[in-house]
């Protein structure tokens, strides 16, 4: 066989393969697609509500209730408590269509499983149905098993008013366990690192230090100044310990929100009427110069962080008390 037949030969067995391996393809993908489809038409739901816009939590004597308004959902009691929007929404869409991972065939009464008088409650609430109730009971245990330790993370549940029982994963079952602090949306610092901070100002027993980073030539160097004058008498003789604050204050975060809103009297309890410092920073960042003030107060209780707060916020944080602490005492 000449060698430009074996080429030819070589190149028909080649589009011959390339052809057959797409076909296989093409046969998974479609395969794929009807057991997804066949899955979906197979799963059962518990829920199936149109736009929820109101769900209220009930856990034994403890309630929260939230309501959307024009897309935006608010805490029910006080429309000024800043919520975690993407909590809320996802919460709601979770509760529209409820999927169940399993519906109960000739099912027991309801008190047989916790579901006659059941501790949580999801009251729902949909723009053009009659407000419905999810209650969930006691959690499923494993077959063969009373050691509840020992049982899968699924519950019962069923629609008040009705007898169909399910079983439902966990995480309703969480998520009824949280308080209001877990809905809320905390305050947030800057991201930037160190590098980023080019002023500084801490007031610390009623004495003020403010410090200025300028760049000193073309080449990128820099000097810290103190105060915004840049003469030789102001500039630091060494940008060490002014580097080492800057990385210290681009280290701190807020853990959690504490009191979303304190009034004067309640700041004393956090040693916020008087702080321990009061840290002001500027950084670039995207372009634009930010700048941050914080209030470091008292330690909490349990002495893992520090009570802070923005400044012109009425909401109370806590920073982790590491960080914290490398800020409070940085040379300078």
């Amino acid at each position: 066989m000449s060698q430009s037949k074996k080429i030819s030969f070589a190149a028909a067995a080649l589009l011959v393969l390339c052809a057959a391996y797409a076909g296989l393809t093409w046969q998974q993908k479609q395969s794929a697609g009807r057991a997804l489809q066949e899955a979906e038409s197979a799963r059962v739901y518990v829920t199936d509500f149109g736009d929820v816009t109101g769900i209220a939590i009930e856990n034994g004597d403890a309630r929260l209730d939230f309501v959307e308004d024009n897309g935006t959902w608010y805490y029910a009691q006080d429309r000024d408590c800043p919520i975690r929007q993407t909590t809320l929404t996802n919460l709601a869409d979770q509760l529209a269509a409820l999927p169940a991972t399993r519906k109960l065939e000739n099912a027991d009464e309801l008190a047989s499983y916790g579901l006659a008088d059941p501790k949580i409650r999801f009251e729902i609430t949909t723009g053009q149905q009659t407000p419905a109730t999810l209650l969930i009971g006691n959690q499923v245990k494993a077959a063969g098993s009373s050691d509840i330790d020992q049982a899968p993370e699924e519950y019962y549940a069923c629609i008040s008013g009705g007898s169909q029982v399910y079983t439902i994963d966990s995480s309703l079952a969480e998520t009824a366990g949280k308080g209001l602090y877990d809905f809320i949306q905390t305050e947030s610092l800057p991201t930037v690192s160190g590098a980023d901070i080019r002023d500084i100002a801490i007031t610390k027993e009623e004495t003020t230090s403010h410090f200025v980073k300028k760049e000193v030539d073309g080449q990128g160097n820099i000097a810290w100044y103190r105060d915004a004058a840049d003469t030789e008498a102001n500039r630091l003789p060494d940008n060490s310990q002014l580097n080492n604050l800057a990385q210290a204050v681009s280290g701190l975060s807020i853990r959690s929100c504490v009191n979303y809103n304190a009034t004067d009297e309640e700041l004393g309890s956090y040693g916020l009427e008087t702080p321990v410092m009061t840290l002001t920073w500027t950084c670039r960042k995207d372009g634009k110069d930010i700048t941050t003030t914080l209030l470091i107060g008292s330690m909490n209780p349990e002495g893992t962080g520090y009570y802070v707060k923005l400044k012109d916020s009425k909401a109370v944080n806590l920073a982790g008390k590491e960080n914290v602490d490398k800020v409070l005492n940085a040379e300078y």
